[in-house]
């Protein structure tokens, strides 16, 4: 589902409601979607929905249009009982915020974007949940905003014209998406997680209502708090699962130790089996289905799998390329999408995600990295810097052997975060004289790459350096990359995801963790091992991180139809025309695939390689 808007003053021209047509038609990307819309000359509000289901509401007061899957819906219910039982969510959102404002976005439990219009006082509200599952752009000026689910609904009403943003290019280049606020249009914004807008008078203001926080202040011992983290891990499944069906539920296995809790916990919460469903490869390198058949076996879930091919790749790249409104290089989109096909083929309605685990409990490898580096820290300053330090200096840093790694490791040791985190961007990795066209910014040296990253680090309500790292994770590894990767599959495939981890009161407990026992040592997510230690296969919590990748790095280099598409694509003059890269960069990563056995190279090339396919479908004239 998806909703869109538009709010003038007096002094803007009115609203049209072929403008809300065409934007609830640019919204719609599956056949058949469902739209609806209202409008008066100041306010203009549309849904489209794969289904029939229209959460759209209007009385004298307000209007309300939202896109909310809320967990808590008797609760919020209970303070609006005036209302019948089967009244709309818009119909309750309206009567929340006309009790408390804006403060009623406190109050909801699960994920949501709503637009309300006060006629009283000619006020528009935006809202997105908490972590941005379901999110909302703008594009504000002194008489009208627009805004929508996606930008394609914002460019679709003609008041907004398509004007690239050169500094959104640019970080999607060193971050493979491109970072909230930014959005790849100059005159339009991402509303930030957790955040709320208002618009009056031409004015826009965010103000934040929720924000991931580290307190660090639970206490007990050890043992307490893994048994504390299980109950609320279960509550958040149950909670995400309790309207729906064995039937119609069905979770992602990758066989890692998230996706295996929510079968594992679905499990016990239904003394039932589940549906479990599945992706494997043929490149074992990225194949995890013995582990995902691991878990399944180990809780007698109705398991379903698919394999995919670069022909699975190639055929639905199109489809993948139109899906989103600007340049996004996580490829493992398409077998998230296949594994969603998959699961609404089988009848299921609503998939149940592990997403979140590994930013809020510290899963990830880098995670583990950065306490190596820290182990140099440990060291007495005056060795550091009147010892160590003036000798390693002295050796290249490309110096063969234990002598060029040692100089590498103290190098990047006592390079301080979040630079020494994010050294693995790619304009970090490569410098961004090798690779930027020459007109684009950050080329000659100046701004700041990192000045988003940066600003989450700085920003963290957190004292502790892990901590800080996590939440900068959250905001983009989960917020701009993982998210958006999950929930436009879903609207893809049309079935309906949810995210268990991101439960909110799950989420504010694992800020209350210590995290010496997050990362204990070099020991990845300890806690959360240590909570689900008798629900988990040994196999599963002790086999190391693999992710739900794809193997396009070879396939690009190995599959004929990839590599030859990827060459044409990416050595085609009008590529270079645009001057976002340039080819003897490019020319450069070919030589360096064919000479190298990993996918490493190859997962360069995807990354420009979609950033030239997305211009080609939504900037060119005939897009």
């Amino acid at each position: 589902m998806a909703v869109c808007g538009i709010a003038v003053t007096r002094e803007g021209r009115p609203v049209d409601t072929a403008e809300l047509e065409a934007m609830t038609s640019a919204l719609a990307v599956r056949a058949g979607s469902a739209c609806q819309r209202d409008s008066d000359p100041e306010i203009g509000l549309g849904i489209t929905s794969p289904t029939a289901t229209i959460d759209l509401w209007k009385s004298a007061k307000v209007a309300v249009a939202c896109d909310a899957d809320i967990s808590n819906q008797r609760a919020i219910r209970a303070r609006v009982k005036s209302l019948p039982s089967d009244a709309s969510l818009a119909n309750v959102f309206a009567e929340l915020f006309l009790l408390d404002g804006p403060d009623f976005l406190k109050q909801l439990r699960g994920v949501f974007a709503i637009a309300i219009w006060d006629y009283q006082s000619q006020t528009l509200l935006l809202a997105t949940d908490r972590f941005g599952v379901k999110p909302l752009c703008y594009s504000s000026s002194s008489d009208t905003i627009v805004f929508a689910s996606h930008a394609r609904g914002i460019l679709a009403s003609g008041r907004v014209e398509k004007v690239l943003n050169p500094t959104a290019l640019v970080n999607y280049l060193n971050f493979t998406v491109v970072p909230a606020p930014l959005s790849a249009f100059k005159s339009i914004s991402k509303l930030s997680p957790g955040s709320y807008l208002i618009w009056k008078k031409g004015t826009a203001h965010t103000r934040q209502y929720w924000e991931m926080t580290y307190p660090e202040d639970a206490r007990g011992t050890t043992k307490g708090l893994a048994t504390q983290l299980l109950e609320r891990m279960t509550e958040a499944v149950n909670c995400s699962s309790s309207d729906v069906g064995v039937s119609g539920l069905g979770c992602f296995l990758s066989g890692g130790t998230d996706s295996s809790s929510v079968v594992g916990l679905l499990t016990r919460l239904k003394n039932n089996p589940v549906t479990s469903l599945s992706i494997g490869f043929n490149e074992e390198r990225f194949n995890e289905l013995q582990y995902a058949s691991l878990a399944a076996k180990h809780f007698g879930s109705r398991h379903i799998v698919g394999r995919l091919g670069p022909d699975d790749a190639f055929n639905i790249l199109p489809m993948i390329v139109d899906l989103y409104d600007e340049p996004f290089a996580n490829s493992s989109v398409i077998p998230t999408y296949y594994c969603l096909r998959m699961a609404r083929e089988h009848g299921i309605e609503v998939m149940l995600a592990g997403d979140g685990g590994d930013e809020l409990f510290g899963g990830n490898e880098r995670y583990r990295t950065q306490q190596i580096y820290e182990l140099y820290k440990k060291i007495p300053a005056i060795l550091r810097n009147h010892w160590i330090n003036p000798v390693i200096s002295r050796i290249s840093d490309e110096a063969p052997g234990i002598a060029g790694k040692f100089r590498r490791y103290i190098d990047t040791s006592n390079t301080p975060n979040p630079d020494r985190y994010l050294r693995w961007a790619t304009l970090q990795f490569f410098s961004p004289e090798q690779i930027l066209g020459p007109t684009m910014p950050f080329r000659n040296g100046h701004g700041d790459l990192l000045a988003i990253a940066r600003a989450h680090y700085h920003a963290a309500p957190a004292t502790d350096e892990m901590n800080r790292l996590l939440y900068i994770d959250v905001k983009m590894t989960l917020g701009d990359n993982d998210l958006p990767k999950v929930t436009r599959a879903a609207d893809l495939a049309g079935v309906n995801v949810r995210f268990p981890f991101l439960d909110y009161p799950l989420a504010e407990f694992s800020g209350s963790i210590p995290s010496r026992l997050k990362v204990k040592g070099l020991e990845k997510r300890y806690l959360f091992k240590q909570a689900t230690s008798n629900l988990l296969p040994k196999s599963i919590l002790e086999k190391r991180k693999h992710g739900f990748g794809l193997p396009i790095g070879m396939w690009l280099k190995t599959d004929p139809k990839m590599r030859q598409m990827t060459e044409q694509v990416l050595r085609d003059p009008l590529t270079y025309q645009r001057g976002y890269f340039q080819l003897s960069f490019i020319e450069k990563i070919f030589s360096a695939m064919d000479q190298d056995n990993t996918p490493f190279y190859g997962e360069i090339l995807w990354l420009f390689l979609m950033l030239e396919l997305w211009h080609r479908r939504h900037m060119e004239k005939s897009a």
